[in-house]
C-alpha cells in the first residue's frame, strides 16, 4: 500500500467535508439524530441522488458541533480513481490501520467517524465492516453509502442483520428543489405571493426530475443528455456487469416499455407478448428477472396490489414507478403524459414520507395508492391532473365500495389544477388538496 497516496486522499476527502454546503435533505435530521447509537448507518439509493453529499453534510454538522475531532474522521469514496486498486477487505483493513497511526496516542480512546462511500465496490466489504462493528463498535460511528440494493442487501442479510439502520434516498422533493433554487416557502401566505414562480418551478421539476445536478443545467438538451448518461451508467454498471446480462439491448427495451407505461398494471407475460410484437423474443421468466434487476438498481419501484380483508398480496399484478420523472421523459418524448408524471411524482413523495405503498381496488375501480401515515392511519390516494365538475364523480368513484377494511380508510384526492371549483359537488368523505400545497405543507 502506498501510504503517501492514502494519506493524501484522507486529507483530500476531509477537505471535501469542509467545503460541503447546500440544502438540508429530507431525511438528514432523522439520520443525524441516530449518531451516537451503535448500529451502522446505511444510505442507499439510485445514482446521483446525493448519497455522498448527505454523508458529507452529516460529517460536517458533527464536526461543527464538536462531536468528533477532525483527525478522527476517515471518509473514503471508492469511486475515486486512486482507490480502485484498494477495493478489497484486506486493503480496507490496512487503510484503517494506517489512518489510526496518523493520530497521536490518546490517554483514552476517542470516538471516530468512519464513512465508506460506495462501499459495494469493495470486495467482501461486509465481512470487514462486521469485524469493525463487533470489535470496535462502541468507539466507531460507521456510515456506509451504496448505489445498488443487491450489492448491499445480500451482504446485509447474511452478515449485518440487526446491526444497521438504512435510509433510502431519492432525488430532490419539490420542497428541496425550491430550496436549491433559493426559494423559501414557510407558509401558504408566502406561497400565494410567489405563486407564479412556484408553478413554473413545479413544471420544471416535474419535467426534468429531482436529480440534484440537473437543476444546475440550463439547456434542455443538456439536461436530457445528463439524464441519459445517468441511466446508461446504471444499466451498464449496476445491472449488465453485476448480473452478467447477455442481452443488454433487451434489458433496455423492457425498461423503456415499462417506463413509458409507468403506473399501469403489469404482468410479465404481457410485457413478453409486447416485446414479441416488436419482433423481440423474450421469455416471461426473463422479463421477471429484468424487472427484479431494475428494482435492485433502484431504477424502478415496484408496487403490489393489496387486499386488506384477506391480507393477500396479488404477486402477479404489479405497478412500476420510475426513480425520477426526468428519466421518464427521456423515453416518452413527444408522448409526455402529465397525468402519469404527476402520479409518479406523488409516489416518490409518499416513499420519502416512509411506509409501505400499495395500490388497491374496490372491486370495480382501481385506487392509485394505499399507505399509512405517521400516526398509523390508513390512507387512500387518487391523483388527477385537472379536477372539474365533469370528471369529479369518475375520479372519486374508486374511493367507495369494497369491503369494510377498504371503506374504513381515509380518502385523499390530489389534483394539479381545478376548473370551475364552485360547480364541483364535493364529498365530505374526501380531503381535496392541490398537489403542490400537499407537497409543501402536508
Amino acid at each position: 500500500m502506498n501510504n503517501k497516496i492514502i494519506e493524501q486522499l484522507i486529507f483530500e476527502f476531509r477537505n471535501a467535508i469542509r467545503r460541503t454546503t447546500g440544502i438540508e435533505r429530507y431525511c438528514e435530521q432523522e439520520l443525524f439524530d441516530t449518531l451516537g447509537s451503535k448500529p451502522i448507518k446505511i444510505i442507499s439509493g439510485f445514482r446521483r441522488t446525493g448519497k455522498s453529499y448527505l454523508a458529507r453534510r452529516i460529517a460536517k454538522s458533527a464536526l461543527d458541533l464538536g462531536m468528533f475531532n477532525e483527525d478522527d474522521v476517515l471518509y473514503l469514496n471508492f469511486e475515486h480513481f486512486a482507490l480502485q486498486e484498494y477495493c478489497t477487505a484486506q486493503a480496507l483493513s490496512e487503510i484503517f490501520t494506517f489512518f489510526e497511526s496518523l493520530s497521536e496516542p490518546q490517554p483514552a480512546p476517542r470516538r471516530k467517524l468512519i464513512i465508506f462511500d460506495e462501499i459495494q465496490r469493495v470486495r467482501d466489504w461486509d465481512k470487514y465492516v462486521r469485524t469493525l462493528y463487533e470489535l470496535r463498535g462502541e468507539e466507531l460511528e460507521i456510515i456506509l453509502t451504496g448505489s445498488n440494493s443487491e450489492l448491499l442487501s445480500a451482504e446485509i442479510g447474511s452478515n449485518l442483520a440487526g446491526r444497521f439502520i438504512e435510509y433510502k434516498i431519492t432525488g430532490f422533493s419539490f420542497k428541496e428543489h425550491l430550496a436549491s433554487s433559493e426559494i423559501s416557502i414557510s407558509n401558504r401566505t408566502e406561497a400565494k405571493k410567489q405563486l407564479a414562480a412556484i408553478q413554473q418551478h413545479f413544471n420544471q421539476w416535474l419535467r426534468y426530475g429531482g436529480l440534484p445536478e440537473v437543476s444546475a443545467i440550463n439547456n434542455e438538451s443538456a439536461k436530457y443528455s445528463y439524464l441519459q448518461g445517468v441511466y446508461s451508467k446504471v444499466i451498464l454498471d449496476d445491472i449488465v456487469q453485476r448480473f452478467g446480462v447477455r442481452n443488454a439491448r433487451m434489458l433496455e427495451l423492457v425498461f423503456e416499455y415499462v417506463t413509458r407505461n409507468n403506473g399501469n398494471i403489469f404482468q410479465a407475460s404481457k410485457v413478453a407478448e409486447r416485446m414479441k410484437q416488436l419482433d423481440q423474443s423474450i421469455k416471461t421468466s426473463t422479463v421477471t428477472q429484468y424487472l427484479e434487476m431494475l428494482c435492485k438498481a433502484f431504477a424502478l419501484n415496484e408496487v403490489s396490489r393489496f387486499d386488506w380483508k384477506s391480507g393477500k398480496l396479488f404477486e402477479s399484478q404489479k405497478k412500476y414507478y420510475c426513480v425520477d420523472t426526468g428519466i421518464v421523459n427521456c423515453f416518452v418524448g413527444s408522448e409526455r403524459n402529465e397525468a402519469k408524471l404527476l402520479e409518479n411524482a406523488v409516489y416518490l413523495e409518499l416513499k420519502r414520507r416512509g411506509g409501505k405503498i400499495y395500490y388497491g381496488n374496490n372491486g370495480k375501480s382501481e385506487i392509485d395508492f394505499i399507505t399509512r401515515d405517521n400516526q398509523g392511519n390508513m390512507l387512500k390516494f387518487q391523483v388527477v391532473t385537472q379536477l372539474n365538475s365533469e370528471n369529479v364523480e369518475r375520479e372519486t368513484t374508486a374511493f367507495f365500495g369494497g369491503d369494510e377494511y377498504f371503506a374504513r380508510m381515509a380518502n385523499v384526492l390530489l389534483y394539479r389544477d381545478i376548473k370551475n371549483a364552485t360547480e364541483i359537488v364535493y364529498s365530505d368523505k374526501i380531503a381535496y388538496h392541490n398537489v403542490i400545497e400537499w407537497m409543501l405543507f402536508s
